[in-house]
């Protein structure tokens, strides 16, 4: 009899261990289903970047894990006044202005279905533009003749870029996050024309507006406008 009462024990014991490692399973199986449909559910994205410039854009997957479609805006604005430099031993300031505002389409891949992309698009400027002005601190004297500030002129230099350009990068983090936030990082460049260049010289220093050509030439190979991005995305 006490065989027996043992033997029932064990043997519910051992069923009982049974059923309880298959329950875990099957919670387990149930949670990753779970966190995977979630996963696919959440197929839209708002994200917000700061790098070089501002942004805002809105992602969508297209395959999950793989493909992701990325609409955004960028803006990088802002100066910088009265910069003293010393040239040939004349004190110089310079003001500098930066313009850049562009619409984006991008598409990222991801290779290795992890968080590692290859980012391809292309880029809309509504401005790109930077200018650079110069005038002299101090009065100007030449032999006998001093020059004040005003009628020492200034020179004024204007780039622009063609106003579209492809895109290249790569970077880490999903575009739609798999969790309902993610953040990301991204470097890259747009690929542009050569810049135009217009120079424009007053005063005493008029004549250097015929460097505009040799200026033009010298720029000839800065046909690339960088991007270094972190970005805060938050799925839906």
């Amino acid at each position: 009899m006490k065989k027996l009462f043992i033997a029932t024990v064990m043997s519910l014991f051992f069923y009982g261990s049974i059923y309880s490692q298959e329950t875990i399973e099957e919670t387990e199986e149930e949670t990753i289903e779970e966190v995977s449909e979630m996963s696919i559910k959440r197929k839209n994205a708002i994200g917000f970047s700061l790098g070089t410039g501002l942004g805002i854009d809105y992602s969508r997957v297209w395959k999950p894990n793989k493909l992701y479609v990325t609409a955004g805006f960028n803006a990088l604005v802002f100066s910088i006044n009265n910069i003293e430099q010393e040239i040939s031993g004349e004190n110089l300031l310079v003001d500098t202005e930066l313009d850049f505002k562009n619409f984006e389409m991008k598409i990222s891949y991801h290779p290795f279905s992890n968080a590692f992309k290859l980012v391809g698009g292309v880029g809309f400027f509504a401005s790109s533009n930077t200018n650079v002005k110069t005038t002299f601190k101090d009065n100007i004297v030449f032999g006998e003749v001093e020059f004040n500030t005003d009628d020492s002129g200034s020179l004024d230099i204007d780039v622009n870029w063609f106003s579209v350009a492809p895109y290249l990068g790569l970077g880490f983090g999903r575009a739609v996050p798999n969790k309902r936030w993610g953040f990301a990082a991204d470097l890259g460049t747009y690929f542009s024309s050569s810049p135009n260049i217009t120079l424009d010289a007053t005063g005493i220093i008029e004549q250097s507006k015929n460097q505009e050509a040799l200026l033009n030439e010298s720029f000839e190979s800065f046909k690339f406008i960088p991007y270094a991005t972190l970005r805060v995305s938050y799925s839906f």
